[in-house]
């Protein structure tokens, strides 16, 4: 599987990469670690087309009203539920 620098020497894995290009990263909890890479690895690695799955559509945290999805549209990330994955990620 193919993996991206990002920072000094840390390393991304995607969760899935796709033939078009597409990558997908599934998540269930969507960890503060985790939103913070993300920025990182898009910020060193602009034409990436990463896009997210998860679970549900949780909130950030007990205290937040921030959705993932809301996180997502504010970062111009692609996002969905599981299982409704639109079709055209996949082809």
């Amino acid at each position: 599987s193919k993996s991206y620098k990002y920072v000094l020497e840390s390393k991304y894995t995607p969760d899935f990469f796709l033939r078009n290009g597409v990558i997908i990263e599934a998540k269930g909890f969507f960890k503060p670690a985790d939103r913070r890479k993300t920025l990182a690895v898009i910020k060193q690695n602009p034409d990436l087309d990463i896009r997210f799955v998860f679970q549900r559509n949780n909130t950030l945290s007990k205290n937040s009203k921030t959705t993932y999805g809301d996180w997502c549209d504010k970062h111009n990330l692609p996002w969905c539920i599981y299982p409704n994955i639109p079709q055209s990620w996949l082809s």
